[in-house]
């Protein structure tokens, strides 16, 4: 089954600019969500658009509360409240300048572009991933990028492996073969530039999924070139006869 539609990807806000400190980046990864969201949330969207450049983001957020006894943040930068184990919402009376500035911006346009992406469900694939929790993850990853270079590729790892997926993993009989990412028996693979690639993957990964190590498969493709998604969709239907687990594809288009 072939569909398409539209997921959101975050960009710059053009009139807010970037934060300077860890504190206004919490603020406005909370403020992109609405207000409310996870440690984990909070770690992924910093980490995606601004790199590893700050560290102890829990310790942080935690201390950005009024009752932390520990923290050194003075009052006026105690903008958060604990609403769950690990998440935080922003307290409107105490919310930053740089929070209002970026709610604002959100209320005139939205923070987010879209990305369409493309799907191909192989093998009931997707239902796999629901069950496993997985398939959110995947997608806000499949749309960070256009796959247009190296860089591309090594920034989706870097999202997935903030998301506490393994990446550059071997469940090869050789070592040097390795996936993409992995995690509890989902591998995935981005692949940007050739075919022969995504046939290799997959006849590796039959020789894993016999072994009872791995239990499906995503391919993270553009629409646009090779290895296109239409001709890795027409392969997989075409050798669906051997290709005896689960693959979840998904194709990228270009950014405008």
């Amino acid at each position: 089954m072939f569909m398409r539609l539209f997921c959101l990807t975050p960009v710059t806000l053009k009139n807010v600019g970037l934060a300077s400190n860890l504190k206004e980046a919490i603020v406005e990864a909370l403020s992109s969500m609405g207000g409310r969201g996870t440690i984990s949330d909070v770690h992924g969207y910093i980490f995606s658009k601004y790199g590893d450049k700050w560290k102890d983001i829990g310790t942080a957020m935690a201390d950005m509360c009024p009752e932390s006894a520990s923290s050194l943040y003075p009052s006026r930068d105690r903008v958060l409240k604990r609403v769950g184990r690990g998440e935080y919402c922003l307290r409107e009376a105490k919310t930053s300048n740089t929070s209002r500035a970026i709610k604002r911006e959100l209320s005139e346009k939205s923070f987010y572009k879209k990305r369409e992406l493309s799907f191909f469900d192989f093998r009931n694939a997707e239902d796999l991933l629901r069950r496993k929790r997985q398939i959110s993850a995947i997608v806000d990853a499949a749309s960070l990028t256009d796959l247009s270079s190296q860089a591309d590729h090594d920034a989706v790892q870097k999202f997935l492996l903030n998301k506490g997926w393994e990446i550059e993993i071997s469940r090869f009989p050789i070592a040097s073969y390795r996936l993409d990412a992995f995690k509890e028996g989902t591998g995935i693979e981005i692949e940007r530039s050739l075919i022969d690639a995504v046939h290799r993957s997959l006849f590796r990964c039959i020789w894993s999924y016999s072994k009872g190590q791995l239990d499906g498969l995503v391919f993270i493709v553009p629409t646009y070139k090779e290895p296109s998604f239409e001709n890795i969709k027409r392969d997989i239907e075409a050798f669906k006869e051997v290709i005896p687990f689960p693959i979840y594809l998904i194709g990228v288009y270009p950014d405008k």
